[in-house]
Formats: structure tokens, sequence, C-alpha cells
């Protein structure tokens, strides 16, 4: 799969898992506005530092600014170093690099005619407002990308982070091996199944867990390193390499019906994907709440004596300060039509 499948990692916390991959063997592209970020990646074999880019401090405005204002070296940069067809581009939601570039990137390689799905995180619930603003406004954009292949969607609220990466790098490219190191006369799961699975549309969750029975695997369905898996959730893939003494049958009564089955015999621990959910509302809704909740205590501190009519939108620090980004937006350098509707779609 080292030949069909390559990462686009932006800004830290991509770079963080990126790193991870390539020392798995996949290729990686590492794209920041930070040179100091990018400096600590020091085995990376491909980094691109976009031009002017001195960091942008949560900023997803800036970071949006800088890749319209340098994607076509970008688009070269990540064609001249990936032949893969299908392509995941990691960021964290809540960040500003990746959070702000992130969806636009998914959308602009998406028209290039590439499969590409995504690799993010959202922030715990401790994490700063700014970092949950960040993330509600980037799912906002994210979810209405119809044609991504997908998402998977770490939660810093199930462990450590740092802890995080290694567990989904180890869980995802068990899943990508299984039509290597897992045969059998029974039926087998060819590279073709993967791919099909990894381009549904929607969440995805992948998982290895060291099992003897079915408990234990529909147990690591419920309580594991993404975001929560929506009740009555409809799938659409249930593909796994599962130890002969776990059924199929009941991972279904746990997880739902899907379309289709891709079913091996492991071994050793069992691989499973399910792909095709739906995006996590529930959670996405503690995300807003958390903003909401802190929306009137930080207007009072900002800005005591001024008075201030909020929009709509979630981010309303914009709207405390009169807004980073002046009335009229820049005009995008001009390019093809789609691409620069898809620019400009994410500049307002």
């Amino acid at each position: 799969m080292k030949n069909k499948i390559a990462f686009v990692a932006v800004g830290q916390a991509g770079g963080n898992i990126g790193r991870l991959f390539e020392e798995k063997g996949y290729t990686v592209i590492y794209i920041n506005t930070s040179q100091e970020d990018l400096d600590t990646l020091t085995a990376a074999k491909y980094k691109y530092h976009i031009p002017d880019g001195e960091g942008c401090n949560k900023d997803r405005h800036k970071a949006k600014q800088l890749v319209v204002d340098d994607f076509d070296r970008i688009a070269a940069e990540i064609d001249s170093k990936i032949t893969q067809k299908m392509i995941f581009v990691i960021f964290a939601a809540g960040g500003g690099t990746g959070s702000g570039a992130g969806p636009m990137l998914i959308d602009l390689l998406t028209d290039e005619d590439k499969t590409v799905g995504a690799i993010t995180i959202i922030p715990a619930k401790t994490e700063s407002v700014k970092s949950h603003i960040n993330a509600y406004e980037c799912f906002s954009e994210l979810v209405e990308i119809d044609a991504t292949a997908a998402c998977f969607i770490l939660d810093n609220d199930r462990g450590e982070k740092m802890k995080l990466n290694p567990a989904f790098v180890d869980a995802f490219c068990s899943f990508l091996e299984i039509p290597e190191k897992c045969k059998s006369e029974e039926g087998n799961i060819d590279k073709a199944e993967i791919e099909e699975t990894l381009k549904a549309h929607g969440m995805a969750v992948v998982l290895r867990k060291k099992a003897d029975n079915s408990a234990k695997v529909i147990d690591a369905l419920k309580d594991n390193i993404f975001a929560p898996i929506e009740s009555d959730q409809a799938v659409k893939y249930i593909t796994a390499a599962l130890p002969a003494k776990i059924a199929m049958t009941d991972i279904q009564k746990a997880a739902g019906v899907p379309i289709d089955t891709f079913q091996t015999v492991s071994k050793d621990d069992a691989a499973i994907c399910l792909s095709g959910l739906s995006y996590p509302t529930t959670r996405l809704e503690t995300v807003y709440k958390r903003v909401d909740d802190s929306r009137e205590t930080i207007i009072k501190n900002l800005s005591a004596t001024k008075e201030t009519s909020l929009k709509k939108g979630v981010n309303f620090l914009d709207e405390i300060s009169g807004g980073r980004k002046s009335s009229k937006q820049p005009e995008p350098p001009k390019r093809p039509k789609a691409r620069r509707d898809i620019m400009s779609k994410y500049l307002n």
C-alpha cells in the first residue's frame, strides 16, 4: 500500500503524526508556515515552508491567505514528491496553520482529480476557547466537502495526545498491511478492497486490538482514540482481519449493518476499519458548547466598555477586535475558475 497511499502533513500536529508514517516507510510531505516547526523534523525527506510564513499563532485566516497566495507552488511540490493516487491530509482542527489550510487543501487537491481523505484532531475540553473556535470553524468547512474520502478524527479527550498518535498510526498501518500479512483459504482482503473502504465519504475508525472474543472488539469500538461514534449510526463498510473465534455478525450487531463487508482471518490481533460513518455531531456540539459557555465572560473581559453586536458565527473573538479581515477580501491570484471559486469560498 506504500505505492498507493501518501500523506500531506500540515502544521506542527500534522507533522508529529506524519513523522510516524514516514518512519514506517510511507511518503510524507510536510507543509508549514513555521520554519521552526519544520526544523524539528530532522529526519524528514520532504519539507516545504510556505513563503512569508512565520507561523500562524492559531490564526486560521492567515493560514488560508498564505496557502492561496502560494498554492501553485504547493501543488507543484506535492505533484513532484507524491505519485500515489490517494492522499491523506493530516492536521489539527484546533490549531492555526493546519486548521486553516487543511480543509482548503483537501478541497483543492480533490479538484486536481486526486482521492483525498483527512486525519484530524479535535481538542480536549480542557484546551483553550480559541482552539475550540478553530475546531468548530474547521469542521464547518470540512463537512461541506462532498468529495472527501475517509476522515479519521482523533479526540484529545480520549487520552494523552502524544500517545494517541502512535496508537493511531500503528492501527492504520496494521489495517493497510492486511493483504500482505493475513492470508486464508476462507477468504482474503485485497488491496482494492482496502482502497474501497478508505474512499468512503464520512468519518472512519480503525482499530488494532489483541482479542480472543467478540466482546473485546465491541468494547474497543465503543472506547477508543477517536471521536465517539453516533448512536444508531449507519456504516458503509466493515473491513476486518479477525481471529477465528470472533464473528463478523457480532461486530455488525454493535456497529450496524453495512453495505458490504470485507473479511479475512488473522492469526494475531484483530485489525478492523469502519468507514462511511456520519460525522460526530454529538462531539462537535460539545465543542460548540465550550465556545458558547465562554462567550459572555470573554466578551466582558475583552470589551468591558465597548458595545458589541455579535453575528451568528462562532468566532466572536474576531468580532470583538473588529475582525482581522478587512471588509473587502483580498482577491486570489488569477487561476482557472473552479480553483478560484474554491479559494474564494474559504476566504469569505
